[in-house]
């Protein structure tokens, strides 16, 4: 259960890392449309990147204070396959029952 909720959060990462790079590029075009100089588009980039890894930072915090005190508990499939089949055995019974 915890490798899948790493890997949910490394991909999670994977996804912050190409919005970032967007993110990036849009910075420059507004950047570019706002006729500042290279030095404040900079400050404005390093300023949102900054703001980026201080957010990352925190969701993994978080994600780890949850881990951490065992909150989240997820199915696996066995136990869903298990569940699945109940439903269908006592659907089948009450089937009996009706008819």
């Amino acid at each position: 259960m915890t490798n899948l909720l790493e890997q949910g959060f490394y991909l999670g990462l994977g996804a912050l890392s190409v919005t970032a790079n967007k993110a990036e590029e849009m910075v420059k075009s507004a950047i570019a449309k706002a006729g500042l100089n290279e030095e404040d588009g900079k400050k404005v980039s390093e300023q949102l990147i900054d703001a980026g890894k201080e957010a990352r930072a925190n969701l993994k915090t978080q994600i780890e204070d949850i881990l951490a005190k065992g909150h989240v508990i997820l199915p696996c499939h066995s136990t869903i396959a298990k569940l699945e089949k109940r439903v269908a055995d006592l659907e089948a019974e009450v089937e009996k029952l009706k008819g």
